[in-house]
């Protein structure tokens, strides 16, 4: 991935890619799947959702310390893990029934989450740590593309499998071993040098000069849940849309990700962290409105299209998230400090991501809908644009 690097290390990085595309085509079946499977396996309510939203993005903070006792790993064999774990929750997923307990399915769940999870911020790290610096937005949305057409495979699948077979169990086998074959990739391949973390201790980074960083991480936190849980619950429950409609839907956004990615990529180096963050804040809060008002004020049809655009735009405006990676990145007083860094963060999106996955599912039950909700995370959007505002600008 960088350009000064040796042939042997480019085409190491090749085979580190291919692991990485098929870790994230089993990790996007999976959460194409899982609302509809809460549903229709399990036959879990909006309150129930919300709970399990508990063992799904406990994870993000357990990573952190996951990650810090596996330090003797380079952060490629650390995605290993990671898919190794998604592996074994996804096979263990397949033979939940419906009358699987809350206790062992909330397990199953955690533990394909904690590789997800570890995943998500090892693919930032690598990208960081093999491009030039000044390249890191452009490779991040690079690997982005690469992510989406691993997720636009997934929803291309979904859509065909579903057409001639119902199961969730077929959808967990068949991933859970694709991640498993990503797993044999990564542990197998001889990866380029990384800086080395000395002890666990090394692995936990918290200071004040990144503060506004940790700020705009909370703030995604609260942002991650109306488009992960709430968004593909108001898609499912609400408007009455099977899986195959959301694998249509999201291939659509996979097609238009493909190509506005890399240009998010571009942007980040051409504009800067701070523009493209407030960029964010603003459309984003925009769409918390449509999806609160869409339902209840719009005809079936129309309601299903107008949230169906969200759906697209709300998935395309997750890729400027990137923004705050290269941020950090750019802030670290050391190389060493870019992973601890970012799987801080990520602990600390999902103190909030979890809190509001809990909370937004009881005021949807309590109050009959999902305007409040959306209302709620439109106000936390419009928060992270005034947070970004305080980002340290470039030096010249």
């Amino acid at each position: 991935m960088n350009g000064a690097a040796s042939p042997r290390i480019r085409k190491t990085m090749v085979f580190v890619l291919l692991a990485l595309f098929l870790g994230q085509f089993g990790s996007g079946v999976y959460d194409l799947v899982f609302s509809n499977f809460l549903r229709d396996a399990q036959h879990l309510d909006v309150e129930m959702r919300g709970l399990i939203e508990f063992p799904r993005e406990l994870p993000g903070i357990l990573s952190l310390f996951v990650v810090s006792l596996l330090f003797m790993f380079n952060e490629v064999r650390v995605a290993g893990v990671a898919c190794l774990l998604m592996f074994g929750g996804m096979y263990a997923l397949a033979f939940c029934g419906a009358g699987t307990s809350l206790w062992t399915l909330s397990a199953w769940i955690l533990t394909v989450s904690l590789g997800q999870h570890i995943l998500m911020g090892m693919i930032d790290t690598i990208v960081i740590h093999t491009a030039r610096p000044e390249n890191c937005s452009l490779r991040l949305g690079q690997m982005k593309a690469l992510g989406t057409a691993a997720a636009l495979l997934g929803a291309l699948c979904v859509w065909i499998k579903w057409k001639f077979n119902q199961s969730f169990a077929v959808d967990f086998f068949v991933t859970g071993g694709v991640c498993l074959l990503a797993f044999l990739f990564l542990s197998r391949v001889k990866t380029p040098v990384f800086p080395q973390r000395r002890g666990w201790r090394q692995c936990f980074v918290f200071k004040r000069r990144y503060a506004v960083y940790y700020g705009l991480e909370i703030l995604h936190g609260i942002r991650k849940q109306l488009y992960l849980t709430f968004g593909f619950w108001l898609m499912v429950s609400t408007l009455g849309q099977p899986p195959g409609y959301i694998g249509k839907t999201l291939l659509m956004a996979g097609v238009i990700g493909l190509v506005t990615q890399p240009l998010i990529g571009w942007s980040i180096k051409r504009y800067g962290e701070r523009k493209v963050t407030i960029f964010d804040s603003v459309a984003l809060s925009l769409l918390c409105l449509a999806y609160a008002f869409a339902p209840e004020l719009l005809p079936l049809h129309w309601a299903v299209g107008v949230v169906t655009a969200c759906f697209v735009l709300d998935n395309l405006l997750f890729a400027l998230g990137m923004a705050r990676s290269t941020y950090v990145a750019r802030i670290c007083e050391k190389p060493e400090d870019i992973t601890p860094s970012i799987y801080t963060g990520l602990a600390i999106n999902h103190v909030a991501s979890i809190a509001y996955g809990v909370l937004g599912g009881v005021i949807w039950m309590n109050t009959g809908g999902p305007q409040a909700v959306f209302l709620i995370g439109g106000v936390a959007t419009a928060g992270a644009g005034l947070v970004a505002r305080r980002m340290d600008r470039p030096q010249p």
